[in-house]
């Protein structure tokens, strides 16, 4: 197998492996709630500790990524989520358990940015962000089954992280001992500089970009439950079956992006999603029919990773590094503040604070089109490597 394929294979499975790790929150709060007694307000802290974690060390990674080397920010990351893993298979401690939330969400971030990192180094040819994308989906799947599986036979949840420990066990042994991820150095980028980066025309409207898509993703899919049983009238069960059917299209959708992207090009196909993302709002709000729940994830699912390599294809590989850590901690502040906030307008109605996604895809829209505009200025170029 060609070099780039098997490392590509190898960030598309340790994506994988963070996913699943992230998503044992989720699928597991109600049994922290009750393992260590807490209320439904206290447990809120879990997902806070985590995002701010993670948010951190996006900063931190986007100063050091160039200095460090890619194969020794590989094995820190991996190394990160082994920790966590061992320490929630084997704690009955709160305060060990909340540092394991933690980890967890800086395992999710340093992942992400260096696994993207990783897929950013590789020849043009072998870059699928959609594919690499979806495998976070995949692991949303997997996870919550293994976790069902689990507690259906009346077994601990601490099986989950077990397991998971001896995969990032795998993983980090595979990095530390083979050739295929090179330890690849740059100079390390400084303040000045660093603001240098930020300044290019593309960069800070991404970003912007990122903040609203992250946080729409991240608020559609909290409060829908809400949304179906207390704004729509359906049962929770059916409320559930809906998200399922929900991440299904959504993990396809990205598995399938780089099609209309090779046919159409990265900003005209967003152009596209953000067509069907305000459409999807819209008549959800409208008619209250659940099929246009489905088609909201078949527009915001392919956003992030095509503006992702739009973004990471027009930067020195020297970039890449802090560019994602950027592009992280950007998602980690559109999953506090625009999730957030929908949590506290829910309470004036669920169908209101489901117009913040909307007016955000319509800045969304807002900005492409700039971005566009750009380009046939010629004021933004193709990609330099």
């Amino acid at each position: 197998m060609i070099k780039d394929k098997k490392i590509r294979l190898l960030a598309f499975m340790q994506m994988l492996l963070v996913s699943m790790l992230a998503v044992t929150i989720p699928a597991l709060i109600t049994t922290f709630q009750r393992v260590f007694g807490l209320s439904i307000t206290q447990s809120s802290i879990i997902p806070i500790i985590g995002t701010l974690g993670g948010f951190v060390t996006n900063l931190i990674i986007a100063k050091i990524s160039a200095h460090l080397g890619l194969k020794r920010l590989n094995q820190y990351s991996l190394l990160v989520g082994l920790v966590a893993s061992i320490i929630l298979a084997f704690t009955g401690n709160l305060y060990l358990f909340l540092l394991g939330m933690l980890l967890i969400g800086i395992n999710t971030a340093f992942g992400l940015t260096t696994t993207s990192t990783i897929i950013a180094h590789i020849k043009l040819q072998y870059q699928n962000y959609g594919l690499f994308h979806a495998f976070f989906g995949v692991g949303g799947f997997i996870s919550p089954a293994l976790i069902s599986w689990l507690l259906a036979r009346n077994l601990s949840y601490k099986y989950i992280y077990l397991f998971l420990a001896l995969c990032y066990f795998i993983f980090l042994s595979i990095v530390t001992f083979s050739s295929l991820i090179e330890n690849r150095k740059y100079e390390s980028i400084n303040l000045k500089e660093a603001f240098t980066i930020i300044r290019k025309r593309f960069v800070l409207p991404v970003l912007l970009l990122i903040i609203l898509q992250a946080g729409s993703e991240q608020g559609i899919v909290t409060w829908s439950g809400n949304l179906f049983h207390d704004g729509l009238g359906f049962s929770l069960e059916r409320a559930t079956i809906y998200l399922s059917i929900y991440w299904i299209v959504f993990t396809l959708a990205r598995l399938f992006i780089h099609l209309p992207e090779k046919r159409l090009g990265k900003l005209n196909s967003v152009k596209i999603c953000v067509g069907l993302l305000i459409s999807g709002i819209s008549l959800l709000l409208i008619s209250g029919h659940p099929i246009f729940f489905y088609l909201i994830a078949l527009g915001v699912a392919p956003i992030f990773p095509l503006m992702q390599k739009y973004s990471a294809q027009k930067l020195p590989e020297r970039e890449v590094g802090l560019f994602n850590g950027l592009v992280f901690a950007a998602a980690s502040i559109g999953n506090v503040s625009i999730a957030g906030t929908m949590g506290l307008v829910s309470g004036l109605g669920l169908k209101i604070s489901y117009l913040i996604p909307l007016l955000a895809a319509l800045v969304i829209l807002i900005i492409v089109l700039h971005l566009s505009k750009l380009k046939r200025l010629g004021i933004i170029s193709i990609t330099p490597r």
